[in-house]
């Protein structure tokens, strides 16, 4: 069985992926002039970044909307108060760590005298440092590699894979501390708020802030900002970092509290906008229901299967895998005794595959005139997908079909389907009444006791 993205192999696609892309600028740097240099170097972490981005989510068919929308406005002041807490403790990080000597020296040094030429261009190294590189690099380790480890593992193990893979990236012991210490955080806040806005505000706040601080006090290192700031008194820098330690817990505190009440969000996997509205009503409220236009996704969900549970699983996977949600998919069929269990898993298409609801309650009356066992029932499976675990479970209403269409509401074949122990068709009834007693309801009663 093929193994769900990402893994170590796949992580070390992209990583060869960046490699690549960035191997034609290396040798541009001999021959472009050394007052481009600058804007070379922009363009040799934009462009090969843009096409890792892109390669990685056609090679392993990352298929989701990334999404920057901001949704937590006032969280904003505790999350940049949090965010420099982050800041002292991963530069602390870098100060534990010896002074680099041999080959670490040369590449420390080199890695100084890059950063260097980027600070030298105020224009160029703002772009690079507090635009490109929160944009970019936020959406390939929080919207694209992250998004899909939540899926796989525990959420803290999820964001501190992608934390150490953050840090990896930037390719030196220095920047792998720092990196990784801040990619806890910017992770947390991505699981949290389900948008990239969050973690690309930190990662600009951060950057910014450096590079500002290199400019005006003309510090030419990579880190050690705060050692600078702190005039190398180590008591003051202890007590700095102690203070940062304890912001960073009583935040998670709050946060942790604070979104306890988001709704969990939830995908419908269905083109049936009936389907959509009753289930709304019928899932805890404790669930946000989006819908396959909310993912961007666009075509038309295959239902190939010969079973209602192989549809249900069918379009729960081409949903929940490519697009690295949560997500719900039904199958109902009616199933009519006489007619040895038609239409069944036929039943949206009884009339032809483009039969209205009215085609195909005609022809089933059709079918069953002068037939005196008019015994059914529905039957609704679901499928649920979370992270790597899949759930099926069903629902099933008796009754019997009436000799003719009565009611309004509802859709499908409600207004020729009367329930056990009622008068009434589905369509004649209420929408809350049908929702209590439906066999999507019944299915979905059960599938809450696997939601966690």
């Amino acid at each position: 069985m093929k193994k769900r993205f990402p893994t170590f192999g796949h992580l070390v696609i992209i990583l060869l992926y960046f490699i690549i892309f960035t191997f034609p600028f290396s040798k541009l740097k001999e021959i472009v002039p050394k007052s481009f240099s600058a804007w070379l170097m922009l363009l040799s972490f934009v462009i090969p970044m843009y096409l890792t981005i892109w390669s990685t989510r056609k090679t392993f068919g990352k298929k989701g909307k990334l999404n920057y929308k901001p949704n937590y406005w006032t969280l904003l002041p505790l999350i940049i108060l949090v965010s420099y807490a982050f800041f002292i403790i991963g530069e602390f990080t870098i100060f534990l760590l010896p002074e680099p000597t041999g080959i670490w020296k040369k590449i420390f040094d080199m890695l100084n005298e890059t950063m260097a030429q980027v600070f030298n261009n105020q224009i160029a190294g703002f772009l690079m440092v507090a635009i490109a590189a929160p944009i970019l690099e936020e959406s390939l380790f929080r919207g694209i590699i992250l998004k899909a480890l939540l899926k796989k593992y525990n959420p803290y193990v999820a964001i501190l894979i992608s934390a150490i893979v953050f840090g990896v990236f930037h390719m030196n012991p220095w920047q792998f501390l720092y990196a990784t210490v801040l990619g806890l955080f910017l992770g947390y806040m991505y699981w949290k708020t389900k948008s990239l806005f969050y973690p690309i505000f930190i990662h600009f706040l951060l950057n910014s802030t450096m590079f500002f601080a290199a400019q005006m006090n003309d510090i030419k290192e990579t880190e050690g900002l705060v050692e600078n700031l702190t005039g190398n008194d180590l008591i003051q820098y202890l007590i700095l970092v102690l203070l940062a330690v304890m912001i960073v817990v009583f935040a998670w505190i709050f946060f942790e509290k604070y979104f306890a009440q988001v709704p969990k969000e939830l995908v419908l996997a269905t083109q049936n906008p009936h389907k959509i509205e009753e289930i709304k009503q019928i899932l805890p409220k404790n669930y946000q229901l989006k819908s396959l236009k909310d993912l961007g996704f666009e075509g038309k969900l295959k239902e190939t299967g010969k079973t209602l549970e192989a549809n249900a699983l069918q379009k729960v996977r081409q949903i929940a895998v490519p697009y690295d949600v949560d997500a719900i998919a039904d199958d109902t069929g009616l199933e009519v005794k006489s007619l040895n269990g038609a239409p069944g898993v036929y039943s949206a298409r009884y009339a032809g595959e483009n039969a209205s609801y009215e085609d195909n309650v005609q022809k089933l009356l059709i079918d069953m005139k002068g037939v005196e066992n008019r015994e059914a029932q529905f039957r609704t499976v679901v499928a649920y997908s979370k992270g790597n675990k899949e759930h099926i479970v069903s629902g099933i209403v008796k009754g019997h079909i009436t000799t003719e269409p009565r009611g309004a509401g509802g859709f499908g074949y409600d207004s020729v389907f009367i329930p056990e122990g009622y008068t009434q068709t589905f369509a004649e009834m209420g929408e809350s009444e049908k929702n209590k007693i439906s066999h999507r309801a019944i299915a979905l009663q059960k599938l809450k006791k696997k939601f966690d």
